[in-house]
């Protein structure tokens, strides 16, 4: 791309910083500039430009922060695939959500059990003694791309018919289907964490990288506790939207 029609409007209102973080996510925004593409050098801007760098990592900052451009040693500033902005207002459903993000959803199934799970979850579930609970560990995919590893408990007495080829679908609209009771509320508790190398291995990124823990504890129309779901979400795919009012979401800080 030519970048010699870049300049600063020095009359202008607007401070340098965000001139210049507003010219690059224009281009963005308009496809000039595309995934994998390279920004100039600090040092270029600097010189062209005549502005100091910290004006320029400033801009950069603003663009990192929006999720527009990755900045790497040795590979330098470039344009990546946007954030995939969840909004937490509502329940949560990984189908619906990928579709009104324009994506085709899809899920690969790692690993379905019945199992009498661990005496915390079991307890959450609200499970007598001996009851079970099937085990249901999914890499979930937009458009092809792995963005999260999902690992649920669902009781067997709520949907004692599910079978494993339904799990490529919603796994809600199939308990729905099943049980005759849909999703009602949920509790999320969200915690950063850095992946294992085998979930690394899954969602395609590097032992130690950042994700998003997600823990869901659902209750359906019937008053039942109907799941347990741990999240592993991509930190680099995914950002999380909350609207916080007066009269409206319930919103607490876990430490």
């Amino acid at each position: 791309m030519d970048w010699d029609q870049m300049h600063i409007e020095w009359t202008d209102d607007a401070p340098v910083y965000l001139q210049l973080s507003n010219y690059f996510s224009s281009r963005i925004s308009s496809g000039e500039l595309r995934e994998g593409d390279a920004l100039p050098t600090e040092t270029s801007l600097c010189k062209k430009l005549g502005i100091s760098r910290s004006t320029v990592r400033q801009a950069f900052q603003m663009l990192e922060d929006e999720g527009v451009i990755a900045r790497k040693k040795r590979v330098g500033t470039r344009v990546c695939k946007p954030k995939l902005k969840r909004n937490i207002n509502n329940l949560y459903n990984f189908t619906t959500e990928m579709v009104g993000l324009g994506l085709a959803p899809s899920s690969k199934v790692i690993s379905f059990t019945t199992v009498h799970p661990p005496a915390k979850i079991a307890e959450t579930l609200r499970l007598s003694s001996g009851e079970t609970a099937f085990r249901i560990e999914r890499l979930r995919m937009g458009d092809g791309e792995p963005l999260l590893v999902e690992t649920a408990y669902i009781p067997t007495r709520i949907c004692p018919t599910l079978h494993k080829e339904q799990l490529n679908d919603s796994l809600y609209a199939t308990i729905r289907e099943c049980s005759g009771s849909s999703p009602q509320e949920a509790v999320e508790v969200y915690e950063a964490v850095t992946l294992s190398k085998r979930d690394a291995d899954l969602l395609h990124m590097r032992a130690g990288e950042a994700a998003f823990r997600v823990q869901r504890i659902s209750k359906n129309t019937a008053g039942e506790i109907f799941e347990y779901c741990v999240e592993l979400a991509r930190g680099d795919r995914n950002k999380f939207q909350i609207i916080l009012k007066n009269s409206g979401i319930q919103y607490s800080r876990v430490l």
